[in-house]
């Protein structure tokens, strides 16, 4: 799965390190947990990224790279939530903000979810605040469904019937 200026390649042991440079920054993680990952934190979730990449190799969570240079970008995600729905994400390294990469990477995760035939719906889960993923979704399709939490923080669900 690649796009015009990325490379998505799912998570194996030795992206550790690039995983938690980016999930250590607070400025990256404000609108996911609201705070930076400590390290122990950052490899419990890694953990469960890599199983669950084992479980679903035609979807799963995937390292962003850039296609110019092989510079890691971000993180980016399509992983089953129920039957026939799949949840996409994506969060980037500050220097790659406010450059069309996030709608990029959105529009790649859609068109993947398009292809994989047990994926029906697709959701996104976002900060209320963060207008720049609003409008990405929105880009691509995505509706609005409602206002509720995700682990016990304000959170904005969109969805989009494939």
């Amino acid at each position: 799965m690649n796009s015009k200026r990325m490379l998505f390649r799912q998570y194996s042991e030795g992206d550790f390190d690039d995983y938690l440079k980016l999930v250590s920054n607070a400025e990256v993680m404000k609108m996911i947990t609201g705070y930076a990952l400590s390290k122990e934190e950052a490899k419990d979730r890694f953990d469960k990224m890599l199983k669950i990449n084992l479980e679903s190799p035609e979807i799963g969570h995937f390292k962003v790279i850039c296609a110019k240079d092989e510079a890691f970008m971000g993180h980016s995600k399509l992983v089953l939530t129920a039957e026939g729905e799949a949840e996409i994400g994506y969060v980037l390294m500050p220097q790659y903000w406010g450059k069309g990469f996030g709608n990029e990477i959105a529009e790649t995760l859609t068109n993947r979810g398009r292809e994989v035939e047990k994926i029906s719906t697709l959701i996104a889960i976002i900060d209320p605040v963060n207008i720049a993923s609003q409008k990405i979704l929105s880009n691509q399709g995505f509706q609005f469904d409602y206002n509720g939490e995700y682990f016990g923080l304000p959170a904005t669900y969109f969805r989009l019937k494939l």
